[in-house]
């Protein structure tokens, strides 16, 4: 498990993220866009989240503030 914080703009990088395993998540603060394949959701305070590892996905912060929350993955992939 990790507690992640992504500042307002940011996001986890050009291209969608692809890896073996599943991921979870819950917002603690602020706003999170999740793309999961072709759906996009964004995410508040109390808000969660799980999908396949192996479908394509990616974070951004669509804020005005920090975004903080906990996540887990599985297997570990970093």
């Amino acid at each position: 498990m990790m507690k992640e914080c992504y500042q307002p703009g940011a996001h986890t990088g050009k291209h969608d993220i692809v890896h073996d395993g599943e991921e979870c998540g819950m917002i603690l603060s602020g706003t999170l866009q999740v793309q999961v394949g072709e759906q996009i959701k964004i995410l508040k305070p109390g808000d969660a989240y799980y999908f396949k590892s192996t479908i394509p996905h990616h974070f951004k912060n669509v804020g005005r503030q920090p975004c903080e929350l906990i996540s887990a993955c599985t297997p570990p992939s970093f």
